[in-house]
């Protein structure tokens, strides 16, 4: 009675393994005791709690024991009643660890099996060092109190599990504060591994993604301190794998998570796999992820050794796998955002630069009606622009650099039926080779590398409105075919998408290359050039309207003048002889250009000494001879304008001179807008 009341209130194997060392060995001498727990899902005992001679701590041969699971201790247990066992009997038997007990001197050993109800919780194991030490009253006695050992063995384990709930539940509220501050895939996994590791036995995990579109999935996020150990680590870093791998395609089936041990991971015969095993995981554990309705990948843990996962390790990941659904979700959200916070601030920079091209344009009176040229070659072009305008069909400028092919074109949408549309440029000479297909055609979110978002083409983007094909002579051939079906069929599918998009664009192309003389050397399709020579129009170059000269320079003395505050309003006869003896290789934009530089160098009223190019315009300093030098600013404003004749025009993006310069768009239009840099400084 005095033990039963005793086993009623215990809750730790402590306390239990304090009531049997006192108060059962009062009735039942022994030298030593084990209390073995039950793995159900072993089916196999494993030690619980012990109470063993000092000397046997430091044995290595009792420490391997204690670590060890004994699935044939239940062999010889057929009745649930208490049983006396001489351990030289089992040895004789062959049972495994006998023999190692025999040599610790155990001769001995009375087995009593515990019981809650019909489920077997654990075993109580008396052992003595003397044949012939247990009595039938010994047994008897042990027999009478097995319900209240059974009974505390029931309560303590119940204790345990919701004292480990409760830790889980910790466990899962840190991890959920730990994932609500992360903002960045890359600080996800460490933000909760050593967590983890608390109660999971793993050295490590990741995150995978799937592609749903294309069949495969890559590591979303990773903390692997195992497998990047490996030196073939770098080859699958950065790949993408199957989801039909054997693993993941069970994981994606099913709610609960999945296990594969060291033999079903070789099994799969997966390059992935395979090296997983080199670098030492034997076991690894499954669980998809899943955000709503939407699943998003699977949450991969690896371990170094067998048996590391449990079913009650498994019902912690399930638990997990929803937090960390969540969590994945709102990165890839953030992602998007940033994503398209870039794109947004990327139009708003286009835009400026639109706007500043635009008030440039504004500021130049470009409109047909004020378009300078009398001369016959310049009405020629007139005339042809009266016919093509109230029509739909394909222009094709051609001319040198700075012969006003822009302006021509915008004059074009501007006075067609599509001039309350949008006028969209391309030019094909300012992208790679690479991004020539998607600027054109747009193209679907991970259609390839750096593609995060879907983005719209410039075909779409000018739909029933005016498509600008700038230097279309440098686009590379094997997009030549597709603008040819574009044009043709007025439909195109975007990079990495399936839907066909069907547009009306009125096509205006430019060139200054000879695309007759490209065809017959290969470099232009044939079928192309007359799909695009519909209308064309030859721009000539200014060393043959040299009659225009004198209106078109005094336009443009009046134009910076005012600008600049000069009064300035003549040009001298010598002056302007300088200029009708030039011949222009910059045509029209160059013309610009050195009037507006001679405007800020004259020292008069009257323009009386052009800076043509080739020119030494350089004072001598009377008193120290030396050459005058350019100031800081003049010297910056060359330099820009240098870059940007190099990357013709083009300010922002791969290659453009903001990149080349190593400012960022917004200070480099500042510095263009403070140095006075106008579209007519350039010469590209």
């Amino acid at each position: 009675m005095a033990l039963n009341n005793r086993l009623i209130g215990i809750r730790t194997k402590e306390d239990f393994q304090k009531i049997i060392d006192v108060d059962l060995r009062r009735y039942i001498p022994y030298e030593e005791n084990n209390l073995l727990l039950y793995v159900r899902e072993k089916q196999a005992y494993r030690m619980f709690s012990y109470d063993v001679l000092p000397e046997r701590l430091n044995d290595p041969l009792f420490r391997a024991m204690a670590n060890h699971d004994y699935p044939d201790m239940n062999l010889r247990r057929k009745s649930h009643l208490p049983e006396l066992t001489n351990v030289a009997d089992l040895v004789r038997d062959g049972i495994p660890w006998a023999k190692v007990v025999y040599q610790m001197g155990v001769r001995q050993m009375l087995h009593l099996k515990l019981l809650d109800g019909n489920e077997v919780v654990g075993q109580l194991v008396l052992m003595s060092h003397h044949e012939g030490h247990f009595t039938s009253a010994h047994i008897s006695l042990l027999q009478q109190i097995t319900f209240q050992l059974a009974k505390g063995m029931a309560n303590i384990l119940a204790a345990m599990e919701i004292r480990r709930r409760d830790e889980e539940n910790q466990l899962l509220l840190e991890i959920s504060s730990a994932m609500n501050s992360v903002r960045e895939k890359r600080e996800l996994l460490p933000a909760v591994k050593q967590l983890l590791q608390t109660v999971l036995s793993f050295s490590d995990i990741c995150i995978s993604c799937y592609d749903f579109s294309k069949g495969t999935y890559k590591v979303f996020a990773r903390d692997n301190t195992k497998t990047q150990q490996h030196p073939d680590w770098k080859s699958v870093e950065a790949a993408e794998f199957p989801i039909q791998d054997g693993m993941h395609n069970i994981a994606l089936a099913t709610n609960e998570p999945v296990l594969f041990n060291h033999e079903a991971l070789g099994r799969m015969h997966q390059p992935h796999i395979e090296f997983i095993l080199r670098s030492g995981i034997r076991e690894v554990a499954c669980v998809r992820l899943k955000n709503k309705n939407e699943i998003i990948g699977s949450l991969v843990l690896l371990a170094e050794h067998d048996g590391a996962f449990l079913p009650r390790h498994l019902s912690l990941l399930a638990r997990l796998s929803h937090h960390f659904a969540t969590a994945v979700s709102n990165i890839i959200a953030n992602e998007r955002i940033e994503a398209q916070l870039v794109e947004i601030n990327r139009y708003k920079e286009q835009l400026e630069d639109e706007k500043h091209y635009l008030q440039e344009e504004a500021k130049a009176g470009y409109s047909q009606n004020r378009m300078i040229g009398t001369g016959p070659e310049m009405q020629k072009v007139f005339n042809m622009l009266s016919q093509v305008s109230v029509t739909n069909s394909t222009v094709l400028l051609m001319g040198e650099t700075g012969t006003g092919k822009e302006l021509i074109a915008r004059t074009i949408h501007d006075a067609s039926r599509r001039g309350n549309k949008l006028m969209v440029k391309v030019n094909c000479a300012a992208l790679p080779p690479s991004l020539v297909e998607s600027e054109l055609f747009g193209h679907e979110r991970g259609s390839f590398t750096g593609a995060t978002e879907k983005r719209v083409g410039k075909f779409e983007l000018a739909n029933h409105g005016t498509l600008f094909l700038d230097e279309v002579g440098e686009m590379p051939l094997e997009m030549q075919v597709k603008l040819l079906r574009a044009i043709q069929e007025r439909e195109f599918e975007r990079v990495g998408g399936r839907e066909t998009i069907k547009v009306d664009v009125r096509l205006i192309a430019a060139t200054n290359r000879d695309l007759q003389k490209e065809v017959q050397e290969g470099r232009f399709r044939s079928d192309l050039f007359y799909r695009l020579n519909v209308f064309p129009i030859v721009l000539p170059p200014l060393r043959e309207h040299q009659e225009d000269i004198p209106a078109l320079a005094r336009f443009f003395l009046n134009k910076y003048a005012k600008n600049v505050g000069r009064r300035i309003n003549r040009i001298t006869s010598e002056a302007m002889d300088e200029l009708m003896a030039y011949t222009w290789p910059g045509n029209v934009r160059e013309l610009e250009h050195v009037i507006e530089r001679s405007i800020i160098m004259a020292t008069g009223n009257v323009l009386s000494e052009m800076h043509l190019p080739g020119r030494k315009n350089v004072s001598q300093d009377k008193n120290s001879g030396s050459l005058a030098v350019k100031t800081f600013e003049e010297n910056e404003r060359s330099h820009i304008i240098e870059i940007l004749n190099k990357c013709n025009g083009k300010i922002f993006g791969p290659g453009g001179a903001a990149e080349i310069l190593d400012l960022k768009v917004g200070t480099l239009n500042s510095k263009i807008k403070k140095l006075g840099i106008s579209k007519l400084d350039l010469n590209y």
